[in-house]
């Protein structure tokens, strides 16, 4: 049963296709963060992000509470850097996130996701992290490889001006068509 259902929110016509050409059969492909392909709702989100930015820095983490997102909330995870492992764990897990994928990951790590997936989600947190600036990828859905999805990582800081110790990560579903399986 589906508790969480966004509406659907259609890429431009010839996007989704020239992005099924772009991914082929790799797992992931980099997407630049002011690329034309970003749907409308990832754009806006990554706006919101870069708007909430002091200079030189990352969003506090206080802009980024449940009033301020109510656009983007489904489709939101929230990672969190766990220092004496150097991995992430999924403080909470978006539900149109988990109706997508089919599973909820609260609670477990991205080296969780790596392990069962043979995925590089966790060097791609770890890249955000170090980098302090966002990601936006085109990647299939593991559990579901006809599914094609952006994914944008933002970091953000608990510590007003500190370095970045949460991630941010969107899910959108591309909507149009599904992955041709080779």
């Amino acid at each position: 049963m589906k508790i969480f259902q966004r509406p659907h929110m259609p890429l431009p016509v010839g996007v989704a296709e020239r992005r099924e050409e772009r991914l082929g059969k790799q797992p992931s492909v980099r997407l630049g963060t002011s690329d034309r392909d970003l749907s409308p709702l990832a754009a806006a989100l990554l706006g919101y992000w870069q708007s909430s930015r002091p200079a030189g820095g990352v969003p506090d983490r206080s802009a980024f509470d449940a009033l301020r997102l109510t656009r983007w909330l489904g489709y939101l995870s929230v990672y969190e850097h766990e220092p004496e492992r150097d991995d992430f764990r999924n403080r909470l897990e978006g539900t149109y996130v988990g109706n997508l994928t089919g599973e909820n990951w609260t609670g477990r790590r991205a080296s969780d996701v790596d392990a069962r997936f043979g995925s590089s989600f966790l060097a791609d947190l770890r890249e955000v992290r170090d980098r302090a600036e966002p990601a936006a990828h085109l990647i299939k859905v593991f559990q579901k490889e006809f599914s094609l999805t952006e994914r944008v990582l933002l970091p953000v800081s608990t510590v007003p001006g500190g370095k970045p110790d949460q991630i941010f990560v969107a899910i959108f579903a591309n909507g149009n068509r599904p992955v041709q399986k080779t």
